[in-house]
């Protein structure tokens, strides 16, 4: 007989549904969430919504959880501080297995991915919450380093985040001729700062075809960057497409792409841009889920410092377009080696086992 096993998130993400059909292969899987369920697909697992009540910034299941979760084998759930009843699961007297499935370190847009900073109350809360736990899984190996000796390292597991890719072979002969930006458009990720790089390395080599700069993502900024556009005259060298959700068109956009850049976020599109044979550049210092850790420079993508290094990175990358090639091979091997959906719903599942042996 399958375990009985719940995932707790507060959004059922469309970009995790494939990590849980595989895993729903192997257990009798429940997700229940709090907030949001992007799936509109009928789906291989069964889901619920969770009602929940929020007092000062902090939420709080209603009437029925404890009850509810016992039913299971093992409860899986994200250990988001802001979550009393999934950060308490730990504490209570249970038969049942729990395992926060998590990123391993609070980061956020105001608190960036750092492995070295001090660690404050709220983050003694978190590592106690993971300590008290029969089993952790971590998407990276690195927040290990943040906890020191802290959690016993047998019980950690690696659930490599990642997003799924079609399966598209890198074609040779496929011209490369843009540059890519995916994302929601916000100040926060300097998206003006390489529009400003791409437009000084265009001016600087003077040529009659250079790369295009296509821009996919909706957002708070969407209408200023359409007016600066506009205003500059960049119709021919910039477009912007607005949020592009089937699959297989955003894969043609990687498909002419060299690069993909964000200035400063480098979070799961890393991973799609891996995917599909493209190599990410980014700041060294971006705001990062951790999927930041993916890009080994130089390798299977680049990591930057100040917009004087962006400039020289577009036009290089214009007058050196096999270079570019050959890291993007380099990307999609490194996705195809540890990165793929099934290395993370993998992680999860050995984490499961681990836990009911």
């Amino acid at each position: 007989m399958e375990p009985k096993v719940l995932l707790l998130q507060e959004t059922l993400s469309l970009y995790s549904c494939p990590v849980y059909k595989i895993i729903a292969q192997h257990v009798d899987l429940t997700v229940a969430y709090t907030i949001k369920n992007e799936s509109k697909d009928e789906l291989p697992f069964k889901v619920i919504k969770l009602d929940y009540t929020e007092i000062g910034g902090i939420y709080f299941i209603k009437k029925g959880f404890y009850k509810m979760v016992s039913q299971y084998d093992v409860v899986i759930f994200s250990p988001d501080p802001h979550s009393f009843s999934y950060c308490s699961l730990p504490f209570i007297r249970r038969k049942y297995k729990v395992i926060p499935w998590t990123i391993g370190i609070r980061a956020s847009y105001k608190r960036r991915y750092d492995l070295n900073r001090k660690k404050d109350i709220v983050d003694r809360f978190y590592g106690y919450v993971l300590k008290k736990s029969d089993a952790i899984i971590f998407y990276m190996k690195a927040p290990l380093k943040f906890w020191g000796n802290y959690l016993d390292k047998n019980k950690v597991f690696i659930a490599h985040n990642t997003v799924e890719v079609l399966d598209r072979e890198m074609d040779a002969d496929q011209q490369k001729s843009s540059i890519l930006f995916v994302g929601t458009l916000y100040k926060e990720k300097m998206i003006y700062e390489l529009i400003d790089a791409y437009m000084q390395a265009k001016t600087k080599t003077n040529a009659a075809a250079f790369l295009h700069l296509d821009i996919i993502g909706k957002g708070e900024e969407y209408d200023n960057i359409k007016a600066l556009i506009k205003e500059r005259q960049l119709i021919d060298a910039i477009t912007l497409h607005g949020p592009v959700y089937d699959e297989m068109e955003l894969s043609n956009y990687f498909s002419k792409a060299l690069l993909c850049v964000s200035p400063d976020q480098a979070g799961l599109s890393v991973l799609k841009s891996m995917g599909y044979g493209v190599p990410y550049v980014t700041r060294a210092n971006a705001i990062t889920g951790g999927e930041r850790l993916n890009i080994i420079d130089k390798e299977n993508g680049l990591l930057y410092n100040t917009p004087a290094e962006l400039v020289s990175i577009i036009e290089d990358a214009y007058k050196n377009p096999d270079k570019y090639i050959t890291m993007g091979i380099n990307a999609q091997q490194y996705y195809m080696a540890n990165a793929t959906t099934k290395h993370m719903a993998h992680g999860a599942i050995d984490a499961i086992n681990y836990v009911l042996k």
